[in-house]
């Protein structure tokens, strides 16, 4: 059988690779992403189970899922040209993304698929920094967290337990990790930008709260809070916070061995020794 071994969730700024190759391993960002890089090291994965959201390169209006898999053997990117990240081949553990593709359809979720397709920052930012030679497999999957309607958040819960009940009844023993990325308060080219920016943190406060909850397992208190109207509300591509809840399903309200915040980017990083949880 196989075990979830640890879970994590960081941010998927697609400047970090820029600004750590700029900086150096002593800059704030690659401090950050070294102490769960640590955690990851020390958990000895098998396989990662990648949950993100994608950003127009994968999915597009004419096709665009509210959650997805993808099932093929391998993948490629940065799809979206990432500054200064090479071009990565991306194996795909594509035996357990078939497992969770069957077992995610029969508790209920209607998933798409994928058997052809590219990354972008989303996924690959995290596992730059995470796994750089990229010789862990992966298992990519998509939640939609930027085009309204939006999947509710006890349903991206939900998706969680369901990751991790699915991955208990595998067969083939691996050692598992669910890696998740996302903002908590960004807006992204919009009229909350900051002056002279790309980007904004419009509810700082809102990001402070959601990390207080992660931090006491507050988890219900999350989800009641955590509405369409109230994510959007701190960012247009706040709604990343349901990649973040997903991974509060995988852990099953286990409180985080790390927990780092990065108010000026609306971003922090989580670590969760899960070990049994399943």
């Amino acid at each position: 059988m196989a075990e979830i071994v640890a879970a994590y969730v960081v941010p998927h700024t697609p400047s970090f690779i820029a600004e750590v190759k700029a900086n150096g391993e002593s800059s704030e960002t690659a401090r950050f992403f070294g102490e769960i890089r640590r955690h990851l090291a020390a958990a000895c994965p098998d396989v990662i189970v990648s949950i993100s959201n994608d950003h127009f390169n994968t999915f597009f209006f004419d096709n665009w899922p509210t959650f997805a898999i993808g099932t093929a053997d391998c993948t490629a990117g940065p799809s979206d040209q990432t500054p200064e990240m090479p071009w990565y081949e991306v194996k795909i553990a594509s035996d357990l993304a078939q497992h969770l593709l069957d077992c995610l359809m029969a508790d209920e979720f209607d998933m798409a698929r994928s058997l052809e397709f590219q990354l972008d920052h989303a996924h690959l930012v995290p596992l730059h920094f995470l796994t750089p030679e990229m010789s862990i497999p992966i298992v990519p999957v998509f939640i939609n967290c930027i085009v309204p309607p939006l999947p509710g958040s006890r349903r991206c819960y939900r998706l969680g337990r369901s990751v991790a009940a699915a991955v208990a009844r595998w067969t083939g023993g691996q050692r598992v990790a669910v890696l998740a990325s996302g903002s908590l308060s960004l807006e992204i080219g919009g009229p909350r930008a900051f002056e002279n920016k790309t980007f904004g943190v419009p509810d700082p406060e809102w990001a402070r709260w959601v990390l207080a909850q992660v931090r006491t397992g507050q988890t219900e208190a999350l989800i009641e809070a955590a509405s369409e109207s109230r994510m959007l509300a701190a960012g247009n591509v706040a709604g990343e916070l349901l990649n973040w809840i997903s991974v509060l399903g995988v852990i099953d309200a286990a409180t985080p061995d790390i927990l780092i915040d990065q108010p000026a980017l609306g971003n922090a990083f989580a670590a969760w020794s899960v070990r049994g949880v399943a």
